[in-house]
């Protein structure tokens, strides 16, 4: 055999490794089991944590799906790193958590990775007011959810939008469920959005004023979650909770959830990586 058939032979076999890979990776797994169930109930706030397991042919899925019940949509709040609004500020979920007594808290949406990217409104107080080519999120005194797809523009309407009673906003994405069904993720994204792609996630879903889901997704470590969880995963369990709206926030080495300050996942790292943000249910 030639050089240059032995070099073609060689390419389609890599090209055929490749497409194997993809088809793997956006198979449906063997088994869905939940391992283990964690319950949590005082006045004002009752949870209930559910430890998935995906099997695949080699690999593992493990993720936590909160749903969250509260008395007052008011107990979902938000908190910063170091307690203020700066471009630098950045430290782990759980110390974040503690200062704030939170029951139950996640990393948020790493709002000054780009200081000067898209709507921020945190706790009801307007700190950015900036265009963006990313899927937003808006959060109303009411507890309802709103997406706001990318390319829709609201740049300037900051301050009505607080008055109208928006209290938290968030900007990273993307946006994953709509009207309770799965939307179709745009192509290009600040992240992919490919089926193939798996990684620590972290997200939070909106069933009504007084019912919010919360998710990570483990990843990254082996034997116990090696990879991690594709976005059109996560939109079929946040539609299969009951979800109207869900978004998709931070994720890689920052998905973090704490209950009563101990940490629920294992993080990619050995360590909680540090973040700029949470968002955080109180009692």
């Amino acid at each position: 055999m030639s050089d240059k058939a032995i070099a073609c032979a060689l390419t389609a076999l890599l090209l055929t490794l490749a497409l194997s890979a993809c088809a793997l990776a956006a198979t449906e797994p063997n088994s869905k089991t939940v391992e283990e169930t964690t319950s949590y109930e005082e006045d004002g706030i009752r949870i209930t944590i559910d430890r998935w397991c995906y099997a695949f042919n080699r690999t593992e899925l493990r993720f936590f799906v909160a749903n969250v019940y509260v008395d007052d949509p008011s107990q979902l709040q938000t908190a910063f790193a170091g307690e203020k609004y700066n471009k630098s500020s950045a430290e782990a979920t759980s110390a974040i958590a503690a200062r704030h007594d939170a029951v139950i808290a996640i990393n948020g949406d790493y709002y000054n990775y780009k200081d000067k990217n898209g709507l921020i409104i945190r706790n009801g107080e307007l700190f950015r007011d900036c265009a963006t080519t990313r899927d937003q999120l808006l959060v109303y005194a009411d507890g309802t959810f709103k997406g706001v797809p990318k390319g829709t523009d609201i740049v300037g309407q900051g301050e009505a939008l607080v008055s109208e009673g928006v209290v938290q906003s968030f900007s990273f994405g993307p946006l994953l469920v709509d009207g309770g069904a799965a939307v179709t993720l745009p192509e290009k994204y600040i992240i992919y959005t490919d089926d193939t792609i798996r990684e620590p996630r972290t997200g939070i879903g909106w069933v009504d004023a007084n019912h919010y889901v919360l998710l990570v997704a483990d990843g990254r470590r082996d034997g116990w979650s090696d990879k991690g969880m594709t976005l059109q995963e996560m939109q079929q369990v946040f539609v299969q909770e009951g979800c109207q709206v869900a978004y998709n926030l931070d994720g890689g080495g920052s998905a973090t959830m704490i209950l009563n300050g101990e940490r629920v996942n294992r993080t990619s790292g050995s360590r909680e990586r540090n973040v700029s943000d949470i968002i955080y249910f109180v009692r």
